[in-house]
């Protein structure tokens, strides 16, 4: 999702290897992540070339050797620390944070739309799908998943009017949990200020984020997704 100017450039694609622009190539499996995931990197701007798995720690190296301040402070003040610290506290527990989001709710939702596409079952309870099943007990369950994540994400990050995760720019923080906290609204079209009034503040921050150049671009498979999902409620 970060994207600098030209000389810097880099782009993330939704597919089973990521490529890089310039200095970053497409990765081979065995550079990925302990258990074969992406995103991952290999930068062969230096030699021997570089590899690195796992979103933050890319996002940080990148930062720390582009010195893309903006993203992630690289200096030495109090301020700059401080700020350094509250986004490694995100990085830190993000699986654990918003990546539920994915993991309990999404990915579910992506299990029942291809195994139904493939007549393997339609029967969305069975997928583990609870907010698509007749049973309104299942719908409030798959609903309370989704608000207690973001909730929980609101509070500790959003507090105090916070435009951002920390401060008032976007930083490598905001760009990690952006994406699990959005796939609500824009896959399965539940708007956070609508179904739950006190994550009016979730909502503003998720406007802001979604204003950022390139956006509509890089999310274009996201809202593809969305309009698939939807077609077939």
């Amino acid at each position: 999702m970060v994207v600098k100017d030209e000389e810097n450039s880099i782009r993330v694609h939704n597919s089973k290897s990521y490529y890089w622009r310039n200095a970053y190539t497409t990765i081979p499996r065995e550079v990925c992540s302990i258990v074969g995931l992406i995103p991952a990197i290999k930068d062969t701007d230096v030699s021997p070339p570089f590899t690195l798995s796992e979103a933050s720690a890319i996002m940080v190296y990148l930062c720390e050797k582009h010195q893309w301040s903006d993203f992630y402070p690289t200096t030495s003040d109090a301020f700059a620390i401080q700020r350094r610290a509250r986004i490694n506290e995100y990085c830190s527990h993000h699986n654990e944070s918003t990546r539920l989001m994915t993991r309990k709710v999404i990915f579910p939702t992506m299990k029942w739309m291809f195994s139904d596409r493939k007549g393997k079952g339609s029967d969305a309870s069975s997928t583990g799908v609870a907010h698509l099943s007749n049973s309104t007990k299942d719908i409030d369950k798959t609903k309370a998943t989704i608000r207690d994540i973001a909730k929980r994400f609101q509070h500790k990050f959003l507090a105090n009017d916070s435009l951002y995760v920390e401060g008032e720019t976007p930083s490598i923080a905001d760009l990690l949990a952006y994406p699990d906290l959005a796939q609500i609204p824009q896959i399965m079209g539940i708007n956070y200020c609508e179904e739950w009034p006190e994550l009016e503040p979730l909502s503003k921050w998720l406007d802001r984020m979604a204003a950022l150049p390139e956006h509509d671009d890089i999310h274009k498979t996201i809202h593809k997704i969305g309009k698939m999902y939807r077609s077939k409620l």
